[in-house]
């Protein structure tokens, strides 16, 4: 295995790369299918998987790769990698410039590097377990906001994206009571609805807390984005227990979650 270093410097240059290329084919022709109820995908999501995968293979063959399209290989490896070729594929397929390509590494079921490239702005993130998050190189933080009237919130809302998700139906409503509750009491509630982005807008100090309503997550989304939150001291909570493939969680700034807990849990 390479040393923590050799690993930063390989998996920061492999995003990098994998950013150019989503920006060299951004306004080029694609061709758009449904993977799942109202998945979408193209053949720039498969071509740019491509690239990162037949790196990762070169560079380390005996390790594990989890894929968002060509699913799992060498699952038993201690080193895996969980690959979002292009998490908001949706986004991208309409032109829509607000997309990230999402890599992490884990050892052993742990996660120990990650980054998260938002191409369009250029903004790279990386964290390494236990040595803290960067933007650009950049140390990052999250904010020290502690008063709901003056946070800014990142919030998913309910989806129905997969066939196999349990209906929203049910509980739409009373998620949809919440975002009122969170617009009403907090300076301001966007959404950008790609996850990866929000968690690390938040490391970064940009955003005071995230808030997934949507139903529609899975772990691999933000295996990479919650270690750069975690990195750079957010706080995790799960607001519902774990199960499966499934993952809900809220991250905050650490100085807001008693607030938000109110909140969500209301």
């Amino acid at each position: 295995m390479a040393s923590p270093d050799e690993l930063k410097h390989y998996i920061l240059k492999l995003s990098a790369d994998a950013g150019n290329f989503l920006r060299s084919h951004f306004h080029s022709f694609r061709n758009v299918f449904h993977k799942d109820f109202k998945d979408l995908a193209s053949n720039v999501d498969i071509e740019v998987e491509r690239l990162i995968i037949d790196r990762i293979h070169g560079a380390f063959p005996d390790h594990g790769i989890f894929s968002e399209e060509a699913g799992k290989s060498n699952m038993k490896a201690d080193y895996q990698w969980i690959i979002d070729p292009i998490d908001g594929s949706a986004h991208f397929v309409r032109n829509i410039p607000i997309y990230s390509i999402n890599i992490a590494v884990q050892h052993k079921g742990k996660t120990i590097a990650a980054a998260v490239n938002l191409p369009t702005t250029r903004q790279l993130f990386f964290a390494q377990a236990g040595a803290g998050a960067t933007l650009n190189g950049q140390p990052i933080h999250v904010s020290t906001t502690t008063k709901l009237e003056d946070a800014y919130l990142f919030v998913e809302f309910p989806e129905q994206k997969f066939a196999t998700q349990p209906s929203i139906k049910k509980d739409f409503s009373n998620r949809m009571k919440v975002v009122e509750k969170l617009v009403a009491a907090c300076a301001q509630v966007e959404t950008f609805r790609i996850g990866a982005v929000g968690q690390c807008l938040l490391a970064a100090g940009a955003f005071d807390a995230y808030v997934d309503l949507s139903g529609s997550t899975r772990k691999w989304d933000q295996a990479a984005s919650l270690l750069i939150a975690k990195e750079a001291g957010a706080e995790v909570i799960d607001l519902e227990p774990p199960s499966g493939d499934a993952l809900r969680v809220m991250v905050t700034n650490g100085g807001l979650t008693a607030q938000l807990v109110k909140i969500t849990n209301s």
